[in-house]
């Protein structure tokens, strides 16, 4: 993957996150069907990926 494609990935993943947290602090009443440890354990895997893709492009080939 380049390095363009990576970050725009992210940038991407990024902005929905925050239109998913604007939407999710204004309805309050929502929520997810499955306990807060799943949650807990997407919203940490969705992390992971996005900062893994804003940090790919700058490792160095061996």
């Amino acid at each position: 993957m380049t390095k363009k494609r990576s970050r725009i990935i992210a940038c991407v993943m990024l902005a929905a996150a925050a239109v998913f947290l604007i939407i999710a602090l204004n309805n309050p009443q929502a929520g997810f069907p499955w306990s807060n440890s799943v949650t807990y354990a997407v919203y940490l895997a969705y992390i992971a990926i996005m900062v893994i893709l804003f940090a790919a492009p700058f490792r160095r080939n061996k």
